[in-house]
């Protein structure tokens, strides 16, 4: 999440081995990393943040820590930044605001499962490498390409509805890859956005990113035509449970 090559690179100079080494030799637990990272993108100030983790955790009160203390660099890192970030958010809510109902509506559909939070607050990120979705905030990187951001926001989206860990367990029971329901999230997501998503000018030119990609995502070839079907009807199941169902049999006959 954090291996952002080209950043690690460009700020080169400013890294800290005794920080470094300190963070490699503490035990991260990717929920707690991902349950602190909210708090501290919706915190008003530091002091905020400290007050509701410190003592919690060794690895929240290292992060801690190292905020409290600042850094070199961090000021110039955000004198930079900020600028670009913030014409990129213009840019990208003017084209996301017109489609943002129709895609929640679409993805609450195909998962049959309503949207209980009140917002979601979506984050732009410099240092990552991807992107995360934690209950009711999404943080990811910027991507040249503003058509398949919408599909990298549609992917976290998915991933804050849909009900993956009972797919997983479902998978265990069958004995299939638990992977695949990462699969699935993709599949929702490509399905619920792909008619929001500008056609390139060269038909021979393909958009990477958008498309269920076949190389990073388990038995995508076999899904897709039965998440297609589905997508065209999704009332015709009762529940996620019997799409799921369905997708079991599917992967064991094929």
């Amino acid at each position: 999440m954090l291996g952002n090559k080209a950043y690690a690179s460009r700020n080169a100079s400013l890294l800290q081995n005794n920080i470094l080494h300190d963070l490699q030799r503490t035990t991260i637990s990717p929920r707690s990393w991902y349950a602190f990272a909210r708090d501290l993108m919706r915190a008003g100030d530091l002091e905020e943040v400290v007050s509701g983790w410190k003592g919690r955790e060794t690895m929240t009160d290292l992060f801690l820590n190292i905020l409290s203390r600042g850094a070199n660099g961090w000021e110039q890192i955000w004198d930079l930044t900020r600028p670009r970030l913030e014409e990129y958010k213009q840019k990208f809510g003017s084209v996301w605001s017109p489609i943002a109902d129709s895609v929640l509506s679409r993805l609450s559909q195909l998962a049959h499962v309503e949207w209980t939070a009140d917002e979601i607050r979506v984050h732009f990120v410099d240092c990552l490498n991807g992107g995360f979705a934690w209950h009711d905030s999404i943080a990811f990187a910027t991507l040249p390409d503003i058509e398949v951001q919408k599909k990298f926001l549609t992917h976290e989206l998915s991933e804050l509805i849909t009900p993956s860990p009972f797919v997983t367990r479902e998978l265990g029971k069958s004995s299939l890859d638990p992977e695949i329901a990462h699969t699935m999230v993709d599949m929702l997501a490509y399905f619920s956005v792909k008619d929001f998503i500008a056609k390139p000018v060269d038909p021979n030119i393909e958009r990477k990113g958008v498309v269920p990609n076949k190389n990073y995502y388990p038995k995508v070839e076999e899904l897709y035509p039965l998440f297609e079907e589905y997508s065209k009807n999704p009332s015709e199941h009762d529940d996620f449970g019997s799409l799921v169902k369905k997708i079991i049999v599917t992967l064991k006959t094929s």
